[in-house]
């Protein structure tokens, strides 16, 4: 989400379905901060894996997209979430990179409906589910549809704001760039000001600080907002 992460001698590798991916060290520190809940290591635990799973359904979407467009590509999961990294090949157009783009939200949501399918048996069953599975239930539903509408937001470096700039870049007079990146500032900012008046504190900061980037990146260009 915030550009390429470099290696480090902790990080963890696997393969999954064929496509590697690694695991940078700062991804469980940061899951930790921000799930920490005093004198509950369990809750903690149980918030890490939901974010690891989460996180990890939503990049393995994005790659075995890319794959299936004939391209090779790996996931990494670092300390601000995660990406899917790829190099655009023979074929590459903006209609291929937002089907990609949306192909990592669209698993997220499979997944928060095969949760929910299963609360909603077990319960039917009359399974007693104790503290712990009922909080990992709501905690893979809140990221997975709730985080998985947010990310779909025009709002750069977001997958909704790649998908803005590449709808764009389909109407050859608009400067595609230049425009993602006015939209990206306006949604940005009235987000973070909606989710500051909501005592959303990370949310609005966030998006503050991602519409402040796209401001940045504005005057780079010697552009106005």
């Amino acid at each position: 989400m915030f550009g390429q992460v470099s290696r480090t001698p902790y990080d963890i590798e696997f393969s999954l379905l064929g496509i590697p991916a690694r695991i940078h060290p700062l991804f469980w520190l940061v899951s930790v901060i921000f799930g920490w809940q005093s004198g509950r290591p369990d809750l903690v635990v149980i918030w890490v894996m939901c974010v690891f799973l989460s996180i990890l359904v939503h990049e393995m979407g994005h790659a075995l997209m890319a794959r299936a467009f004939g391209y090779w590509p790996h996931i990494v999961l670092h300390h601000f979430g995660g990406y899917a990294s790829f190099t655009p090949g023979r074929g590459y157009s903006a209609w291929t990179s937002i089907a990609i783009l949306l192909a990592g939200p669209l698993a997220g949501f499979v997944f928060f409906g095969v949760v929910l399918l299963l609360e909603i048996v077990l319960d039917r069953a009359g399974v007693n589910l104790n503290q712990q599975l009922l909080v990992a239930f709501d905690k893979l539903g809140y990221i997975n549809l709730y985080w998985g509408l947010v990310n779909l937001l025009p709002v750069l470096p977001l997958d909704g704001g790649q998908i803005c700039r590449d709808v764009l870049s389909l109407f050859r007079r608009v400067d595609s760039e230049l425009w993602s990146l006015r939209i990206s500032v306006g949604v940005g900012f009235v987000m973070a000001l909606l989710f500051y008046r909501l005592e959303a504190r990370y949310a609005a900061v966030l998006f503050g600080l991602l519409a402040l980037m796209s401001l940045q990146s504005l005057g780079a260009r010697n552009e106005r907002w």
